[in-house]
């Protein structure tokens, strides 16, 4: 009877076996197409929730449009029939402004938070609609009070010193600080939906993987690899206790998915804590999708040297420089990662002061020469599949001697600085603005899909220049520019050849009399080359 009864349990054991590993099979799979589903749902917020982004990026693009629009407007040497264009953009952009909000708090009001309700992502949505509701009541006394000023320009009796430059300014701030709240709110509204879909599919993941689990021990178990286990357990035991007891760096050590399986006490004393034991270490690392993956980069068997953020406990970020090494078992892959670390934030905030004394002006704190130099590299290496079209425009400042001898040196550095922080937003989403050297600055245009485009972009900064400019506690400055355009790569394929294209075009556009752009062409080689000052 001894037999029949060993067969019975043996062909038990070998149904239950494929019993486990059918379910084990079946919840596998029920893992993989419910995190496609849900990462599915999640792309598909995201593309919703980044659309209003753009509305509203938009949207604050047309106010500074009309904001342009109206101070040109209100100077006294203009003809009627300019400022009624004027006024008549002025509404235009206003218009614009208004469609692309209505239709953002439209998009924002039928989205649908993940989680349940009262969540922080539902109520970070009701503060994002009570945002665009108060901008739109600011919004309309901005249009009331551009409208009235405008109404006022155009009366026989209207008199320069009625316009306030600084009312229409605060106006237009009060309306643009919806604009960038909103903005904020939309950001903490995407990160809080990626934060709730993430503890969803942990909740739901730790269901099956919890089953997956009591599966495996069982076969484990029916498999009498428990003894091996304990083994196993004890040799970690005495490795941890060694590694402890002989090293004072930061260590920890991970079993190969990340989840760690030891902590040095050491990491208190910079941290305020120490990493708890099972949690995937990429809850401690910024950015941890991609920090994890250049530390599974070790896998072939080479110890790599890293730099990495975690998190301390009062909420910042410590710079750690990190040796990750495997520790191999007996099969083709490491059975576990050792990472040895050692703080380095000072050396770390040290070289980003050295990289801003080197790539930013120190007066207007936007990109130097040398920036200009690096991104224009960066641009034209790209490889051919990725190239695009790059618009490069070189701007000088018409008047800015008469700026300095008139009102003196500071008055113009002021300037400058109010014209950078100009420049920058006008070219914001569409290229980058740097300060080259005196009152030249250089734009780099690489987002635009055609020529009326292109033009459009240029004309935008001819307006910022032409204006009034208050500066030296009220003293009126009016201003203009040249600007001399050239094209990668029809003008040329290295930063040399493309400066001097634009070069000589600016120097046509400043011998026409200043006040607008030219693109550059090969008759201007014998035209100017010999009289340009580059």
């Amino acid at each position: 009877m001894a037999l029949p009864a060993h067969k019975n349990t043996c062909r038990l054991i070998l149904i239950f076996a494929a019993i486990s590993v059918t379910l084990v099979g079946l919840s596998i799979a029920s893992l993989i197409w419910l995190n496609q589903t849900i990462s599915r749902l999640s792309d598909s917020l995201y593309n919703d929730i980044y659309q209003n982004s753009e509305l509203i990026l938009n949207a604050d693009r047309d106010l500074q449009q009309a904001a342009v629009a109206l101070h040109t407007a209100m100077n006294q040497n203009l003809p009627n029939g300019q400022v009624s264009r004027l006024s008549q953009e002025f509404e235009d952009n206003n218009t614009q402004v208004k469609q692309r909000i209505s239709t953002a708090r439209y998009n924002i009001s039928i989205l649908d938070s993940p989680g349940q309700s009262n969540t922080t992502s539902e109520r970070v949505l009701n503060g994002l609609q009570e945002e665009l509701a108060a901008f739109e009541a600011s919004f309309e006394q901005w249009k009331s009070t551009g409208r009235d000023m405008i109404s006022r320009r155009v009366q026989s009796s209207w008199n320069p010193a009625q316009y306030s430059a600084l009312l229409v300014n605060e106006r237009l701030n009060e309306v643009r600080s919806y604009l960038d709240q909103s903005e904020n709110m939309i950001g903490s509204y995407a990160r809080q939906i990626d934060l709730e879909f993430r503890e969803k599919k942990s909740a739901l993941f730790a269901v099956y993987s919890l089953l997956v689990f009591l599966l495996i021990m069982v076969i484990v178990y029916l498999s009498r690899r428990l003894i091996a286990q304990q083994n196993e357990m004890l040799e970690e035991k005495s490795l941890y206790q060694l590694i402890g007891e002989t090293m004072s760096d930061f260590i920890i050590l991970t079993d190969p998915n990340g989840l760690i399986q030891y902590a040095s006490p050491s990491h208190s004393a910079v941290l305020g804590y120490v990493p708890e034991k099972g949690a995937p270490l990429s809850n401690y690392i910024r950015e941890a999708e991609i920090s994890w993956a250049k530390l599974k980069s070790v896998v072939q068997g080479v110890p790599k040297i890293t730099e990495l953020r975690m998190r301390a406990a009062q909420g910042h970020w410590v710079w750690l420089e990190t040796k990750v090494t495997p520790i191999s078992s007996n099969r083709s892959y490491p059975a576990q990662f050792m990472l040895i670390s050692r703080e380095i934030t000072q050396r770390k905030q040290h070289e980003e002061r050295l990289h801003k004394l080197a790539f930013y002006d120190h007066l207007t704190s936007i990109p130097n020469r040398a920036h200009f130099k690096m991104y224009m590299e960066n641009l034209i290496t790209q490889p051919e599949e990725h190239r695009q079209e790059i618009a490069l425009a070189l701007l000088d400042c018409d008047r800015f001697k008469q700026l300095n001898d008139t009102l003196g040196h500071l008055a113009g550095d002021e300037f400058l600085q109010l014209l950078s922080r100009e420049l920058q937003q006008t070219v914001k989403g569409s290229g980058q603005a740097f300060r080259i050297g005196g009152d030249e600055f250089a734009v780099v245009l690489h987002r635009f899909t055609s020529r009326d485009m292109l033009d459009e972009m240029l004309e935008r900064l001819l307006k910022l220049f032409d204006k009034s400019w208050s500066v030296n506690k009220g003293e009126s400055f009016h201003t203009s520019a040249s600007i001399g355009v050239a094209l990668y790569p029809q003008h040329g394929t290295t930063i040399n050849e493309l400066l001097r294209a634009a070069d000589l075009a600016m120097y046509r556009a400043k011998n026409n009399g200043g006040n607008e752009y030219s693109l550059y062409n090969e008759q201007m080689d014998e035209q100017y080359s010999d009289q340009s000052t580059k």
